[in-house]
């Protein structure tokens, strides 16, 4: 497995390495739901329920309404095209009387050599502070301390977390968000383990009337140099649009338009993308969505700057009373050569199995299949 089981806390808060190209993040990839999701309670005239699904009730609902107690257990093997294969084993546990929680395991890898991890988390009057633990093949040690803290009369919530790395040098990071009128700031500070700095300070405004929502985020690197995104989405009478820009600290700029239709009555939903490169040569992406008796089918076209144009096929299908659910995807890529990917999950009597088999063009086939496990204890007398 070589060393990859640290490669989780690497990523986040290892090497800052001298002039790291850091690309701002994508313009709104997270604000499509909650625009759409608006515009169509907002045509059913339903705007006071929209807002409450907007603040997350009803998975608050779904939180208070889950077992009290409780633990799981999960183990997945996957085999790849040489017939290797890789394994991981976990194990995990909550009580929210007490407000704490677990998980730990184990990964294998083709090679035979394991790593492990442990996770550990209280909750806290005003948040929860979490350890986690993680050890590679080569019995080095990582470990990852985050307190969360709350104040709903404030509206900030503050993330600080210490990452030790096995030679005993920290990396550190530190997030504070502030509600505001009409949305929300959010100032970011990574600090790698070689004591180089990044800062990301982005601000989100909200006009619910006018159905719109922008973003804009300002990265400062290590070197001082700056990185920009800047997205604003506009809600329709059918779905909504978003208009995005990203500027890299050399000071060329990427632009993505985005468009999102849906009918409800045919159960159809269609989304066309555009990006314009800094060179001024266009890419895009189209996909359409229709809903079936019991699932859907998806289609979508990826055009690159190139002109080549590569399209994936899905089938998605569920049988509740069976309590499988199967998805069936084609790629055709730009040569006519395809991959096929199958899921199929079904449910057991203490939890489900998910097996996943994929083909590449090239006619090799690797699958994962995972087996998950659940003892329920509710805690009532």
């Amino acid at each position: 497995m070589n060393g990859r089981i640290l490669i989780g806390f690497a990523m986040a808060a290892a090497m800052i390495a001298p002039g790291l190209v850091v690309s701002p993040t994508p313009a709104g990839a997270a604000d499509s739901d909650n625009i759409a999701l608006a515009a169509r309670e907002g045509r059913k005239g339903g705007a006071q329920r929209a807002q409450q699904r907007h603040r997350g009730n009803g998975n608050q609902q779904r939180r208070a309404d889950a077992p009290r107690q409780g633990s799981y257990s999960r183990e997945s093997t996957a085999t790849g095209p040489n017939g290797k294969q890789r394994t991981r084993t976990e194990q995990g546990s909550w009580d929210k009387d007490q407000g704490t929680w677990q998980r730990s395991g184990q990964r294998t890898g083709a090679n035979g050599r394991t790593g492990s991890y442990d996770v550990q988390g209280q909750r806290t009057d005003t948040g929860y502070e979490r350890r986690a633990t993680r050890t590679g093949p080569d019995g080095k040690t990582a470990t990852r301390d985050t307190t969360m803290t709350r104040d709903p009369e404030a509206g900030t919530r503050t993330r600080d977390s210490v990452t030790t790395l096995p030679d005993g040098r920290t990396a550190t990071s530190s997030t504070t968000r502030q509600r505001t009128d009409d949305g929300f700031t959010r100032s970011s500070t990574r600090t790698g383990p070689n004591g180089k700095t990044i800062t990301r300070d982005t601000t989100v405004t909200r006009d619910r009337e006018a159905g719109t929502r922008t973003r804009d985020s300002v990265t400062t690197l290590p070197d001082g140099r700056t990185a920009t995104s800047s997205s604003t989405a506009q809600r329709t009478d059918d779905g909504f649009t978003r208009s995005g820009t990203r500027t890299g600290p050399n000071g060329k700029t990427m632009t993505t338009d985005t468009m999102v239709v849906r009918d409800e009555e045919t159960g159809t939903r269609t989304r066309d993308s555009v990006t314009t490169l800094p060179d001024g040569r266009s890419a895009s992406t189209s996909a359409t969505t229709q809903r079936t008796d019991d699932g859907f089918n998806r289609s979508v076209t990826r055009t690159g700057p190139q002109g080549q144009a590569m399209t994936t096929d899905t089938v998605g299908s569920y049988d509740k009373d069976a309590g499988i659910y199967t998805r069936d995807t084609v790629t055709t890529l730009p040569d006519g050569r395809t991959a096929t990917t199958s899921v199929v999950k079904e449910r057991t009597e203490d939890g489900m199995t998910r097996t996943v088999t994929k083909t590449g063009p090239n006619g090799q086939e690797a699958s994962k299949t995972t087996l998950n496990s659940f003892d329920f204890e509710t805690g009532d007398d």
